[in-house]
């Protein structure tokens, strides 16, 4: 197993994992930096995003009537630089049925969730949304 060493690799900024080659390759197919021998860093391993923590604390914070409204309160949390979950949103176009109708009617809405030291700034991000 060979990966690319260059920290600047436009594969590491794009999915945040080091690029992982077969022991054929010679360069980097992102960058075109020589490979080093030898299994890839892990991304906290280069001072890069910390790895999920197991036993955090989500509360759900609101539910999201429609997709118009989910993409303004993912837009507001993202401004706001506040992480969160919107649980169900990968499958609310099931077989199509998502597009079909206001929400999913076998999956249910999406439901957004926040940290629970989050919670306030969140409701304050989308004060405007939830009037």
């Amino acid at each position: 197993m060979k990966h690319c060493p260059n920290l600047d690799c436009h594969g590491l900024a794009k999915f945040k994992i080091v690029s992982e080659f077969n022991d054929t390759a010679k360069i980097c197919s992102d960058c075109q930096t020589p490979l080093v021998d030898g299994p890839a860093p892990r991304p906290n391993e280069l001072g890069g995003r910390p790895q999920p923590d197991p036993d955090i604390e989500l509360v759900p914070i609101l539910v999201a009537r429609d997709q118009a409204q989910l993409i303004l309160i993912e837009e507001a949390l993202d401004m706001a630089e506040i992480p969160y979950m919107a649980k169900g949103e990968q499958i609310q176009d099931l077989f199509g049925f998502g597009r079909l109708t206001i929400v999913n009617p076998i999956t249910g809405p999406v439901e957004i969730y926040v940290t629970s030291t989050d919670v306030d700034a969140a409701r304050q991000a989308l004060a405007e949304i939830l009037d």
